[in-house]
């Protein structure tokens, strides 16, 4: 009994070794396939929400970057062509296309448009300091003629020469429409004076427009006063006159050099139109002219805050006045041409000056029609005192000494060479 008990118990161990063996082999011959790892499928579905994230915010991210530092340049220009690396681009290149393939090629590379509207207004600045310059050598008066009249006055001569406009144009076509959103540039044209010659033509672009700015705020110091004194009837009160002229120069003098200043006086003061005026019929030339109105500007500018005018002083000070004067015009000028100057004391000269003012005839006019005027006085003077002449024949012998004078001064009038 004990012995078949013990065989049933062996038999059925070796059933269950078999059973297990044969899985086991089978197991093995079946490939294995590995289940992705949950980590894996998590970056990736990450991965594909943030990518989508992106596309959707990149619209909105490139507006609010646009309202900050917007493209000016709407129709955004491609470089047609590489600029060379050797070439240097400046305010001489802005009107060729290489210029914009220039400035293209700086965008291209991420160039930030703050820094490129930079380079493109300093060069067109440039541009327009030269352009400047050459309108204003090109356009300058014979300041020194006393037929040229100078004076604070509505510009004439920039008619033909809007730079405002031509700048404009110029930055619209490189930088697109909305360049001025960002730039502010000084004006100019400016209304109040023509500032010509090659010193005032070269001033910086902030200084040419203060300038303009000045001499517009003088014009109304001037009219307001003069129609202050108008309503009040009085009369012209020269000291507050050359004291507003002395605020204009004030003014100047802070924003200009000495050589610039001078340079405005020259042209645009009270004392050198009546330099001019003193000085017609002589032909200066700019530098006697320049020589004589350094000397005397400051002698006559503080007469002028002090009393008004050389009318305004007493016998003694107006000769002491002119005494200065004289010596001053005396350095200036060279012997020769000191002696003609000497002339312009005559009255007769004086009267000269005059009747070529009031018939429009240039500088050249004045020395004949003062030998006309003294010969007229010295036959009138000889008439006068001739003691054999009956009042009949004193009166016939005038009568015929205006038509003569009638006559010639005719001749000098219909001279062309006299007219202006």
């Amino acid at each position: 009994m004990r012995v078949r008990t013990a065989l049933a118990v062996l038999v059925a161990v070796n059933v269950l070794w078999a059973a297990a063996f044969f899985g086991y082999i089978q197991r093995s011959t079946t490939p294995v396939v590995k289940p992705e790892a949950p980590t894996l499928i998590a970056k990736q579905t990450n991965a594909l929400s943030l990518s989508n994230a992106i596309s959707t915010l990149a619209p909105q991210s490139t507006n609010r970057i646009a309202k900050t530092e917007p493209n000016t340049n709407a129709t955004q220009r491609g470089p047609k062509s590489l600029p060379s690396a050797d070439k240097k681009f400046g305010w001489q290149d802005l009107t060729s296309d290489s210029y914009l393939d220039y400035i293209a090629s700086l965008r291209s590379v991420g160039c930030p448009e703050k820094q490129v509207r930079n380079i493109v207004v300093s060069d067109v600045n440039e541009m327009f300091d030269k352009r400047r310059l050459e309108h204003a050598i090109k356009t300058d008066s014979q300041w020194w003629k006393a037929e040229t009249f100078m004076g604070v006055l509505p510009m004439q001569n920039f008619a033909n020469a809007n730079f405002d406009e031509q700048r404009r144009e110029l930055l619209t076509k490189i930088l697109g429409e909305s360049w001025d959103d960002f730039v502010k540039l000084p004006s100019l044209s400016g209304t109040a004076v023509n500032l010509t010659g090659p010193v005032l033509g070269a001033l910086p672009s902030d200084t040419w427009s203060s300038v303009q700015e000045i001499c517009a705020r003088s014009m109304d110091r001037h009219q307001a006063f003069l129609g202050m004194r108008m309503n009040e009837g009085g009369g012209m009160d020269n000291i507050e006159m050359a004291k507003l002229r002395d605020m204009t120069r004030q003014d100047l003098a802070k924003i200009l050099t000495t050589e610039q200043l001078e340079e405005f006086l020259l042209r645009y003061s009270h004392n050198s139109s009546k330099l001019r005026q003193d000085m017609r019929g002589l032909d200066l030339t700019p530098d006697e002219f320049r020589k004589i109105f350094r000397a005397i500007d400051p002698l006559e500018h503080q007469t002028q805050l002090d009393y008004g005018g050389p009318e305004a002083l007493s016998q003694k000070q107006r000769e002491q006045l002119e005494a200065q004067r004289d010596r001053a015009i005396r350095e200036a000028l060279a012997p020769a041409r000191y002696t003609q100057y000497l002339l312009t004391k005559d009255p007769l000269y004086k009267q000269a000056q005059i009747m070529a003012m009031q018939y429009g005839m240039n500088g050249k006019a004045v020395q004949p029609l003062y030998e006309m005027q003294k010969t007229i006085e010295a036959k009138r003077l000889q008439i006068s005192q001739n003691t054999a002449l009956t009042y009949e024949q004193r009166n016939q012998a005038m009568q015929s000494l205006s038509i003569e004078h009638q006559q010639t001064l005719q001749r000098l009038l219909s001279n062309g060479a006299y007219r202006q």
